[in-house]
């Protein structure tokens, strides 16, 4: 969650040809109504010099870091990994645990919108005092023991929400005091960041393997039960139409009307809603979560994804 992952930001800018791929190209739109990655959870930064002076809050994502190369050089770095590992991400959370997560984050900075400031500038007062100045570190562990309480606070008071998407409260509370005590007594200014093991990824998150998760090219297809949902993450065009169609058939063959989430659709081509209308349009399956701009596109091509009533009827008298 954003409330323990404060860190410094770096501009990013496309990957080219032998760029790390775990590079985040989404930095320049943070700042907007709506960032371009579905995987994107928001967050604070606060930029500082070398020297540890703030200079700002500005708009990052949870799951930024800074990356290394081997030249010394520095990248904004998806915690996540790769496309295809955001992807799997997205598709074993689904978006309602997502979305739960993106509450809860903005009701933290609602609710205490001072504190991780508060936290990047007792830590700069430490690093710019002399090495036998206690008053300095002092100020700075009595922050972080306030932060951590706030922190308790919080995930007891929103336990059951927490549960419900995965996490155990105790655990994010003992996480935060751990990671933050490292920090604490380190050379670094910018607060620790979630790696891969982090309280972002809930128990059980990974645990969708073999025919349930489909990887295909820019698109990742999951598939759960009860009721039958098939949750898409990506772009759909016609380098991976075949893979989905071929998707769609398996989860609708028993017959029940399957759930078709597309919330973490990016893009989708003409022929990608034309296929999914017929389906929805068939009786089939029913279309979740579709963006405004998908769905204007739908309607601009004269396409419904809905069984109008009058058919409706006369299948069911048919049958």
């Amino acid at each position: 969650m954003a409330i323990i992952s404060e860190r410094r930001s770096v501009a990013s800018t496309p990957v080219a040809v032998g760029e790390p791929q775990d590079r985040c190209r989404f930095g320049p739109s943070f700042d907007r109504s709506r960032v371009e990655c579905p995987a994107f959870q928001r967050g604070q930064f606060i930029a500082a010099t070398s020297y540890g002076k703030p200079l700002g809050t500005h708009v990052a994502c949870t799951h930024l870091m800074v990356g290394e190369l081997g030249t010394n050089q520095f990248y904004p770095r998806c915690t996540l990994g790769d496309q295809h590992a955001r992807m799997r991400w997205l598709a074993n959370m689904g978006p309602g645990r997502i979305e739960v997560l993106k509450a809860l984050n903005a009701e933290f900075e609602r609710l205490y919108p001072d504190s991780l400031r508060q936290l990047i500038i007792a830590k700069a007062a430490v690093l710019a005092a002399p090495p036998d100045d206690r008053t300095a570190r002092l100020t700075l562990a009595t922050v972080v023991r306030d932060f951590v309480s706030q922190f308790t606070t919080f995930i007891t008071t929103h336990a059951d929400r927490i549960a419900e998407i995965g996490y155990a409260p105790i655990d994010l509370t003992a996480r935060a005091a751990h990671v933050l005590a490292e920090w604490q007594h380190s050379a670094r200014l910018d607060l620790p960041g979630v790696d891969e093991q982090s309280i972002l990824r809930p128990a059980g998150a990974d645990a969708a393997t073999g025919d349930d998760v489909v990887a295909t090219s820019g698109l990742m297809i999951s598939r759960t039960s009860l009721p039958t949902t098939v949750t898409l993450v990506g772009s759909i065009d016609e380098s991976n139409l075949e893979a989905l169609s071929d998707a769609l058939e398996r989860a609708t063959v028993s017959g029940d009307v399957v759930i078709v989430d597309l919330s973490a659709v990016t893009f989708c081509s003409v022929a990608g809603l034309r296929m999914l209308t017929a389906t929805a349009d068939a009786g089939k399956l029913t279309l979740h979560g579709m963006q405004p701009r998908l769905r204007r596109a739908m309607i601009a091509a004269g396409l419904s994804g809905t069984t109008p009533p009058s058919r409706r009827a006369r299948e069911t008298s048919d049958g």
